[in-house]
């Protein structure tokens, strides 16, 4: 039997249910329709589920049920608004209630990121849309499809991104685009605040002989040393570290003036002259320094962000031409 035969018979079947029962042809015919939704709701692979003016589940499909972590059926006569996030909860409240005197108006809200409660009490991060289900089909029951798309897997893909596209690979961190971006908005920031902003560089001396001496596997594995040294050396959350380029690093430390950096710059120092390397095979005789360069914006010194890092890579040459494992300041 094909497709228009079988609607056809549908059509009739439906007739024959008004005539017989006395209920009006279109109420018998929004009952055919609202039944055919649910039939392709239930094969969507999108949640679907709808609910009345109050929030109250009148169907939810198979995908819906278990994006909320509960079967199709316990799920009828519960509320949407128990499984929205508190962080959510009042906005969709808000939503329905406003919408149950306006007439003859479509509500199309969404979609909009949600954090859904599941039944088993974990977190699922979604997108969420509500729209009127046509009064044809409704009926006289005001009633609102809602669609459920899981975003956990998108943005847990998309967090992984975000973070190896900010990031060194060799040594886990910021990596050189991030530091231009970090800098351009630490410098706005330090300029709108008055507030001091103060840079290190940081060099690895004699690095190629290392290289040479040890093989560029155990130098790398340095690099990775250096680079814990530096990040547990940086005072607060809100500063920088990042790998500069080859064995070269960065310190962006706002708020910072240049004492304070000098402290930071000490810090590493003796924390890298005390490194061993033991732990990757070389003797304990095997030792490491850095020569570092610090500048500090205050009060308008450097015109551009790029020049206090130029002042910052000065003092950095001035501190290895002095003899290496030394802090020089730019004045």
């Amino acid at each position: 039997m094909s497709k228009q035969t079988n609607n056809n018979n549908q059509i009739l079947s439906v007739i024959k249910q008004s005539a017989t029962t006395g209920k009006s042809l279109s109420t018998c015919l929004s009952h055919l329709q609202f039944g055919a939704l649910i039939e392709l709701f239930n094969d969507t692979s999108e949640g679907i589920f709808i609910i009345d003016e109050q929030g109250t589940f009148e169907f939810v499909n198979p995908m819906a049920a278990q994006l909320l972590g509960n079967s199709q059926q316990s799920l009828i006569g519960q509320s949407l608004l128990q499984f929205l996030h508190e962080t959510d909860r009042d906005k969709y409240m808000y939503t329905l209630l406003n919408w149950l005197d306006i007439k003859d108006t479509r509500l199309n809200f969404g979609p909009n990121e949600v954090k859904i409660n599941k039944a088993d009490g974990n977190i699922l991060e979604a997108d969420l849309s509500i729209s009127n289900m046509p009064e044809s089909i409704a009926s006289a029951q005001k009633l609102y499809v809602c669609i459920l798309h899981d975003l956990s897997i998108h943005k847990a893909t998309y967090n992984k991104l975000k973070v190896q596209a900010s990031t060194d690979h060799l040594t886990g961190l910021a990596n050189r685009f991030t530091l231009d971006e970090s800098l351009n908005k630490y410098w706005s920031e330090s300029i709108q605040s008055h507030q001091p902003l103060s840079s290190i560089l940081i060099d690895v001396d004699h690095f190629k002989k290392f290289n040479d001496s040890y093989g560029h596997i155990k130098g790398d594995k340095c690099l990775q040393k250096i680079a814990k040294v530096i990040l547990q050396c940086i005072p607060s959350r809100d500063c920088l570290a990042a790998r500069y380029g080859g064995e070269e690093f960065a310190v962006i430390l706002p708020r910072c003036n240049r004492d304070s950096a000098s402290v930071v710059a000490k810090h590493i120092q003796q924390q890298i002259n005390a490194m061993t390397f033991t732990d990757i095979g070389l003797p304990p005789e095997v030792k490491i320094s850095v020569s570092q360069g610090i500048a500090c914006e205050f009060n308008n010194q450097y015109r551009t962000c790029e020049a206090l890092i130029c002042a910052a890579d000065t003092a950095l040459y001035r501190a290895k031409s002095d003899g290496r494992n030394k802090i020089s300041i730019s004045i």
